[in-house]
């Protein structure tokens, strides 16, 4: 077997693992965005509250429970805001492997392609190597 042949299976190989790096980069990267969502809708709700208790004009032990409930809706969002970060993080983790997985993949493609190359001038020059002994056979045989 060529050695190019063995390498196409070593870039296939690497290709596959780049592959499955890409889709799990996507779902990392869906995974920000959905926890993204979610701090925003958090604090779209606690905002809706907070200027909500301005305009009810509640009794004391109703702002009380009131100011309780948002407490924890900032609670909320405080950790889903740590949440974004522990996604980013990921996210950004799953990129470097997959940008190493990607530089393995192209210089195994780099040196198939180099491997190509060299066994084409081979072929090549065994081809003319083959042409020249033809040449020389046919001159001898018509020499005679």
């Amino acid at each position: 077997m060529k050695k190019s042949k063995r390498m196409q299976i070593l870039v296939d190989l690497a290709k596959r693992k780049e592959d499955v790096v890409a889709k799990q980069l996507a779902l990392d990267k869906a995974k920000v965005e959905q926890d993204k969502q979610k701090l925003s809708e958090l604090k779209e709700y606690a905002g809706q509250y907070e200027s909500e208790r301005n305009l009810l004009g509640l009794s004391a032990y109703l702002t009380t429970n009131y100011q309780h409930f948002v407490d924890r809706v900032q609670q909320a969002i405080l950790q889903q805001e740590a949440a974004v970060g522990r996604a980013e993080q990921q996210s950004d983790m799953t990129m470097r492997r997959w940008l190493q997985a990607r530089g393995k993949t192209k210089s195994m493609d780099f040196l198939k392609e180099k491997n190509i190359k060299a066994e084409l001038v081979i072929e090549a020059k065994q081809e003319q190597r083959q042409n020249d002994e033809f040449a020389m056979r046919r001159f001898f045989d018509n020499m005679r």
